[in-house]
């Protein structure tokens, strides 16, 4: 080998020839890879999914005579648009609901089976079973979360209106317990919200058929006096005209008193309505395989980089040797400086120790 200056040829002879290096390296990453499988906790994955009963999102007025269009309506389909009434029903914002600060709270305090205990029915919350131990119970539930936001997996499809939630823990039990927990408070939620709504429409209109209802008394008290003060009035132009108006003024007051009626009724019958608006197309199930670890594959890629590595290594081993051979007095020094610093590092040590 030419001591002045290392080509390309020499290079890959002198790594050949370190060729158990390269095998120790990739056999020694690949090991602790395989040994990290056995070691790091699996993975257990639950997934459930659900539609709504109303997806659809109202679009602008100006926007509705196009996207009738025929050019237009596919593409008004694929983005999940459609003539609703509602937004809070769309697939994105159950996507934004599942994520949210507030439900991801109640998902880390609500009780499971804590599969750390040897009881089987004893139950704690995520703090408990995920160990976190800080002192701020606020901070905790925030590590509870966050730990949550990355095991939790939301798939959205718009044009299906379809959410599906993917939850992944060490325990293949709470990861079922978990995603369903989640769906649960969904639909307490939709019912909550639809309540609420139907409770503050039920007390406005409760008002309204009140009013309308005295409207009503005082049109048919009014039309009743004109009929007792006027006898013949049939015989009168006049009082026809004004026993018309009269009578129009009682059949309308009627006609809105039975409208608000109906609507109270409604409200009345929404506020104790408790069916769910959401429905379950598939609950979360126990899985008894774990999708994490797969050592099969962790191994094979982990062999892979240690070759890459190995080579690196035996590259670099080999030209370091020819700097050596090249500049001896320089490789010298530099290694009566490593010795040097060893032997300080070494005596800091010991006069530490005692």
């Amino acid at each position: 080998m030419d001591s002045k200056a290392l080509t390309l040829t020499a290079l890959v002879a002198g790594m050949v020839g370190r060729w158990r290096e390269v095998t120790g390296v990739t056999a020694g990453i690949a090991a602790l890879a395989l040994v990290l499988s056995f070691v790091l906790p699996p993975g257990y994955d639950s997934q459930t999914s659900f539609v709504t009963a109303d997806t659809d999102v109202r679009m602008p007025r100006g926007l509705e005579d196009i996207a009738t269009q025929p050019g237009v309506e596919g593409l008004v389909s694929q983005l999940g648009l459609g003539t609703g009434s509602d937004p809070s029903t769309s697939p994105a914002f159950y996507a934004k609901l599942l994520t949210s600060r507030e439900l991801l709270t109640r998902l880390a305090l609500s009780r499971y089976l804590n599969p750390r205990s040897r009881a089987p029915a004893d139950s704690a919350d995520l703090l408990a079973i995920y160990r976190i131990t800080n002192r701020d119970r606020v901070r905790g539930i925030e590590i509870a979360i966050k730990r949550l936001k990355r095991q939790m997996t939301l798939v959205v499809e718009p044009r299906t209106s379809f959410v599906s939630v993917t939850v992944s823990t060490p325990w293949a039990a709470l990861s079922t317990a978990v995603a369903n927990r989640a769906v649960d408070l969904v639909s307490e939620f939709n019912r909550a919200q639809r309540q609420s709504r139907a409770r503050a429409r039920r007390v406005f209109l409760e008002g309204r058929v009140a009013d309308a209802q005295r409207e009503l008394q005082a049109a048919e008290g009014t039309l009743s006096g004109f009929y007792e003060r006027n006898r013949l009035w049939r015989a009168s132009p006049s009082l026809v005209v004004e026993e018309m108006s009269l009578r129009r003024q009682v059949e309308t007051a009627s006609q809105l008193y039975l409208s608000i009626r109906q609507q109270f009724e409604a409200a009345r019958i929404d506020e104790v309505n408790t069916t769910p608006v959401i429905t379950v197309v598939d609950s979360a199930v126990t899985s008894h395989k774990s999708l994490w670890p797969q050592r099969v594959a962790i191994t094979l890629a982990a062999a892979l980089l240690g070759l890459w590595l190995g080579l690196l290594w035996v590259a670099g081993r080999e030209l370091a040797s020819h700097w050596g051979r090249s500049h001896p007095a320089d490789a010298e020094a530099l290694l009566e400086s490593a010795r040097r610093a060893v032997r300080e590092a070494s005596g800091a040590v010991r006069r530490r120790r005692a």
